[in-house]
Formats: C-alpha cells, structure tokens, sequence
C-alpha cells in the first residue's frame, strides 16, 4: 500500500480511525477507592459510545479504500466522501450524547474518542472539500423515481 496517495485531510482521518479502535478498549468510565476500582471501556459504555466509535471508524474506512483505490463506496447521489463525512458526523453526535447522558466517573477513553471522531470528521470534511462536493443536502438522498 502506498500511503503517498493520502492528502493531507486523509491522512487526518484515518489516522483518527486508527486512534478510534484505540479507544474502544480504554477505559471511558470508571473509579477507584481504597485500592479496588474498575473500568469499563466504550463496549460496555451503552450504545451511543460503541456505536459513535464505530460509525466514526466505517467513514475513516470508506475514505481510506477510495484513496487507495482499492473500492469507491457510493450510496444513491451521495460520493465517497460525502457518506464518510455523514458517517463520521453521526459519530461525533453519538459521543457527544454519551458523554451528556452520563457524565460521572468519566474516564480518559471517552474524550480519546470524542477527539478521534472529530478528527474523523474533519478529515471527511477537508476530504470533501478538495474533491470539490458540497455538504450533502436533503435533495442528494432522493432517488430518480422520486421526481
């Protein structure tokens, strides 16, 4: 594989897909008292955690397999990099509500994940732009037998 082929906005979000699985198995909540404690990582965080990651993982991927060239994902009118973005975007939300949800005893884990998502998402953005496509809008997800 040549990474060569990154640009720059690429590089940013597989790189913060990389840093995502990561974070999945750091502790995102967790105490410690006397001696005895206990963490649990985004897989036992509930949905919102796990799935944020995730989903902040499928856009780095999906960007990553269209600068090797290796497959161009599109989805109806939607590119590569506009589904990436969407994806990566959901992510960040999904954590944000996590982290809103449940705020005690955070962990470390969880702001490596808030951070690796958002550096996903950037990186889909910077993606998007140097491809010349806009912000998927409302009309890019009709169909043509919808007109």
């Amino acid at each position: 594989m040549d990474f060569s082929k990154l640009s720059q906005n690429q590089r940013i979000a597989v790189g913060g897909g990389v840093l995502a699985i990561i974070s999945l198995f750091l502790p995102w909540y967790g105490f410690s008292f006397g001696g005895i404690g206990a963490n649990i990582g985004a897989f036992d965080s509930g949905f919102f955690a796990w799935a944020g990651i995730l989903l902040a993982i499928a856009g780095a991927v999906i960007l990553f397999l269209k600068a090797m060239e290796i497959s161009d994902v599109k989805v109806g009118n939607l590119a590569a990099e506009q589904l990436a973005l969407l994806l990566a975007a959901v992510g960040v939300v999904f954590v944000l509500l996590r982290w809103i949800t449940e705020n005690d005893l955070v962990k470390y884990g969880l702001f490596v994940g808030l951070i690796s998502a958002a550096a996903v998402a950037y990186g889909c953005f910077g993606a998007m732009k140097d491809a010349g496509l806009e912000i998927p809008t409302a009309d890019d997800f009709k169909s043509s037998s919808d007109e």
